[in-house]
């Protein structure tokens, strides 16, 4: 990180894309799925997400934050392929469905709508 703002300012769109770099690498591991968390995070700010599954008061909303990419990043939360957001139980745990694979417990956000830009 050091490196980054002595190169190009700590105010710097690198700077702060390092830091959510380094800040997702924290929940997700070395290998942080990009498109996912970009997805989710699109879900946060435009949905009430954080206040369906976040607990109650004395929690800032960026511990919410991180706490919601956490459960995705231990399979509690699945993005399917069209945007929508699911509470799971990923296989091999105790709840998991009979043959061993996910089970899709409920649907908790929808796959937003699509932008259509102004010319279209």
């Amino acid at each position: 990180m050091a490196k980054v703002t002595d190169h190009f300012g700590a105010d710097s769109d690198e700077a702060t894309t390092m830091r959510y770099l380094l800040r997702f690498r924290g929940i997700y591991g070395p290998h942080i799925p990009l498109g996912a968390v970009g997805q989710l995070e699109l879900l946060l700010d435009e949905t009430d997400l954080l206040a369906q599954l976040s607990p109650g008061g004395g929690v800032s909303s960026e511990e919410a934050r991180d706490s919601v990419h956490s459960l995705h990043a231990h399979g509690m939360l699945l993005l399917a392929d069209d945007g929508s957001l699911w509470m799971t139980v990923p296989p091999g745990t105790p709840y998991s469905a009979p043959d061993g694979k996910w089970s899709l417990v409920e649907q908790k956000v929808q796959a937003p709508a699509q932008r259509v830009g102004a010319d279209t």
